[in-house]
């Protein structure tokens, strides 16, 4: 089996989401709103300088002809200017449990990683990893990721009611 890789699509939308949803369920057995999930997708797609998919395909196709969707990634990016550079974060990664463990995940970061080596202003690729997801750290120790020291906090956004006056 050959495996390609591309920058996704609107057409692609809907497995984006799928493998989003459950990538939510299989890490942390959240189950998200899959019409939420699909119109994020969709906004992040159509926001090209600020959000990239990446697809990796086998060379197996569907019924229609189609090759299969296998893997997925998703770059974000963010400004360092202590680093005078882009921080690119590694979000939304997806291999589809029948293509595990034969090396998609890495051939599609390489490939990416590749693209952005062309690029001179990215300073560094980071990736949030659950940590009790041992399988998935070693695996992008192996890649050369190491934990920069930080610690990921989150707050949600203050939701403000009527009565705050």
């Amino acid at each position: 089996m050959t495996i390609g890789f591309r920058r996704a699509t609107d057409s692609d939308a809907s497995i984006l989401a799928e493998y989003n949803c459950r990538l939510a369920w299989e890490t942390e057995q959240k189950i998200l709103p899959r019409d939420t999930v699909q119109n994020g997708v969709l906004r992040g797609l159509a926001k090209a300088d600020e959000v990239q998919y990446w697809v990796a395909e086998s060379s197996c196709h569907d019924s229609s002809g189609t090759p299969i969707v296998v893997g997925q990634l998703m770059l974000t990016r963010e400004w360092s200017d202590w680093r005078d550079g882009w921080i690119i974060w590694l979000q939304s990664v997806y291999v589809h449990p029948d293509f595990r463990r034969q090396g998609v995940f890495s051939q599609l970061f390489e490939h990416v990683a590749e693209q952005l080596h062309q690029q001179t202003d990215i300073v560094a690729i980071r990736l949030y990893v659950e940590q009790e997801n041992e399988r998935a750290r070693l695996t992008y120790q192996k890649l050369g990721f190491i934990s920069p020291g930080y610690l990921v906090m989150e707050r949600p956004p203050v939701t403000r009611t009527g009565n705050d006056g």
